[in-house]
């Protein structure tokens, strides 16, 4: 959620779903520096941070559309109709954001990316509505980062984006400020209660950031979710079939994956195998 105009509604609708907030965490029996490689994986070059305002969250490269115009994806209460912005990454690239587009029904907005100019994996979207318990995903954000259990009610903040794995828990329909949604919701395991080997957590600053698949598909962005600790739920606004189709006549992207975006799925289905909240 954003940290001064978004935080204040974000609070608000947490306390619809009812939730608290807090940081970003991971299991506390690995390194930082394990979930930041996580999130330098080819995987995650296209999320970058989104920042309206004085406050910021989280988004995706989503491919090209009509007219040779770069999208991205987000949360609508990271960015929505009528806002623009920019959209930054670690390695000190900016795009200007000149448009944003809300989505009735769901916490999900589009914005275009002018001057975009990077060759980066291209996620699609689900357009089946099937959603699998258990399955394994993954997310990457911006937001507030520390080890579970270390926080002590503070986090830090900074330019890293940091990966971390997940599985599907359940799913939900819920209100979301005012609005009912599909939600998709993951749970966080502690070591010893089947966590992933770079479990994480999503937090303020990482609301927007998608829940991918093995497969490359993005399920959802996180929307809302708990206090960071073992045992915690975060919710994420589900890629519904009909969400989907919107998104993709709005942007006119062609929803089958480039070549380039087949080669990095391809190359990770041999390996065994993961975030909400604008600060």
């Amino acid at each position: 959620m954003n940290l001064n105009k978004k935080l204040l509604f974000g609070v608000g609708l947490l306390a619809v779903l009812p939730v608290t907030s807090s940081a970003i965490v991971w299991r506390n029996d690995i390194s930082e520096t394990t979930v930041l490689n996580y999130g330098a994986g080819a995987r995650f070059q296209g999320v970058g941070k989104v920042n309206v305002g004085g406050g910021f969250g989280t988004g995706t490269f989503l491919g090209i559309g009509t007219g040779g115009q770069a999208w991205g994806i987000s949360a609508k209460h990271v960015i929505t109709s009528g806002e623009t912005g920019s959209f930054t990454f670690e390695d000190g690239g900016s795009y200007a954001i000149s448009q944003a587009i809300g989505f009735a029904g769901a916490d999900v907005s589009v914005f275009k990316i002018n001057g975009w100019n990077r060759s980066v994996f291209t996620p699609t979207l689900s357009t089946t509505g099937i959603f699998t318990v258990g399955a394994n995903l993954d997310s990457a954000g911006y937001g507030g980062h520390g080890a579970e259990g270390s926080l002590g009610g503070g986090y830090g903040f900074d330019e890293r984006r940091r990966g971390m794995q997940t599985a599907l828990h359940s799913t939900r329909t819920a209100s979301f400020g005012g609005e009912s949604q599909l939600q998709l919701v993951d749970l966080f395991n502690s070591p010893t209660n089947g966590a992933r080997p770079v479990e994480g957590f999503g937090a303020p600053g990482d609301s927007g950031s998608m829940l991918l698949t093995d497969s490359g598909q993005i399920w959802g962005v996180l929307s809302g979710g708990q206090f960071e600790q073992y045992g915690a739920f975060n919710y994420y606004a589900a890629i519904t079939p009909t969400l989907a189709q919107s998104i993709y006549n709005v942007t006119g992207i062609d929803p089958v994956p480039e070549p380039m975006t087949l080669f990095a799925i391809a190359g990770l289905a041999g390996l065994v195998a993961r975030r909400r909240r604008r600060a």
